[in-house]
């Protein structure tokens, strides 16, 4: 056998064992096989583009008066302000959630203000309102499954009904602090109470911070899909974050929005979100609004056991003047189905479009390998990926929703 031969024997035996080895890794922890522009359908960023897409930008200021947003780990103090538990047990404060909130609200200072919630299953309602101060709250358990706060609340029903679900002991009353939001939204003048009043745990609070806790919309599948929005949480303030929070629903799961005190989203604000080591879980437009959101290392888990049919997971309203909207970093994508799921679609409100940016993350064979991004919600504008050589990431003729570096059965193999 010549030396030819012999290295050709070489190279195949070298070949064969870096594909059986291959082979052997889950396709969760394999490189990205995603390589720039990508298609129409589904466009890829370039090294170079994905540097525009990291949490510094998206936490940059946004107009004059605001100041670039640098979060820090939520720190939990040896004692709180306030805890939250059943009656009788030492320490304990208040029994509610809300009364506790109102408590801290009360205090008029602009220093922050923590709130312990004691293991339990807290039904009903909480709102949180804009205020001087910046509330922390936070479970005391060993997870984030052992304090679990929620409500049944569907957009879908009429005030009556809404206001026996809400307020059917009178915690929310003229004088107290949420009062106006709980107001706002009774005196609707429309047949049903809608998507924005539909949240389990609502908060126009700048600042705040949740910790180690389960928020729920329960409303589950005991309605068709559609227009039954349920939303778990809403956020509609500067500068949140959450670390280790389960949000569970079925439509508009997590609302981001940047709406003033009259619950009307604006053009002239952007809202900053962080959510880390999180857990999503929802059928339609799962987490959706206007501002700015970065998720890291959190887990989508898109479900269709009400649907029966392709689920969305991000639905963005960012405004067409504004650069960035939600991001995924690190993060890990599931669907229930095969092959039908799709990772977003463009919310269009007015002069809306959406922009999304899932990188370095893991995303399962549910999910809709062709088409991963889908036609816009309210407008059915079709999806336009940008893969232009020269492309510019703001270019309002595109959708501006990317990916890069992503892996999984869910990506191009």
């Amino acid at each position: 056998m010549n030396t030819f031969s012999v290295s050709r024997l070489a190279m195949a035996l070298t070949l064969g064992m870096a594909l059986s080895a291959c082979s052997s890794v889950p396709p969760e922890e394999r490189p990205s096989e995603q390589v720039a522009p990508g298609s129409d359908a589904r466009p890829v960023l370039t090294a170079d583009e994905a540097q525009n897409f990291v949490a510094a930008n998206y936490f940059s200021a946004v107009t004059p008066d605001m100041g670039p947003w640098r979060p820090s780990s939520i720190a939990i103090p040896q004692q709180a302000d306030f805890v939250v538990g059943p009656p009788g047990t030492p320490g304990v404060t208040h029994t509610t959630i809300q009364a506790a909130v109102d408590a801290a609200i009360q205090k008029h200072t602009s220093q922050r203000m923590y709130i312990a919630i004691l293991p339990g299953e807290y039904n009903g309602t909480v709102y949180i309102p804009a205020a001087s101060g910046s509330l922390t709250l936070y479970g005391t358990g060993q997870s984030a499954t052992d304090v679990r706060i929620g409500i049944a609340l569907d957009s879908e029903v009429d005030a009556a009904s809404w206001r026996h679900a809400v307020n059917p002991s009178g915690k929310y009353m003229p004088g107290k602090p949420a009062w106006y939001m709980y107001d706002n939204c009774q005196n609707r003048q429309t047949a049903t109470i809608g998507m924005m009043c539909s949240a389990a745990f609502w908060s126009q609070n700048n600042g705040l911070q949740l910790q180690n806790m389960t928020i729920e919309n329960s409303l589950g599948d005991s309605v068709d899909a559609g227009n039954h929005q349920a939303v778990a949480l809403r956020s509609d303030g500067d500068q949140v974050q959450l670390n280790n929070v389960n949000i569970l629903g079925r439509q508009n799961t997590f609302l981001v929005t940047n709406s003033d005190i009259q619950n009307r989203i604006l053009k002239d604000r952007q809202t900053r979100t962080l959510v880390t080591n999180s857990y999503i879980e929802g059928d339609v437009d799962m987490v959706a609004g206007r501002g700015a959101v970065v998720f890291d290392n959190t887990d989508f888990r898109v479900v269709n056991s009400r649907t029966q049919q392709e689920g969305y997971v991000f639905a963005p309203a960012t405004q067409a003047n504004v650069s960035y909207g939600f991001l995924a970093v690190n993060s890990r994508f599931s669907a229930a189905g095969d092959g039908v799921a799709q990772l977003g679609r463009a919310w269009d409100i007015g002069d809306a479009n959406g922009q999304v940016v899932i990188r370095d993350s893991v995303i399962n064979e549910g999910f809709n390998i062709a088409h991963p991004w889908g036609t816009a919600k309210d407008s059915q504008r079709p999806f336009a990926g940008n893969i232009e050589p020269q492309r510019q990431l703001n270019d309002s003729r595109y959708n501006r929703m990317w990916e890069y570096n992503n892996r999984g059965l869910g990506t191009p193999q």
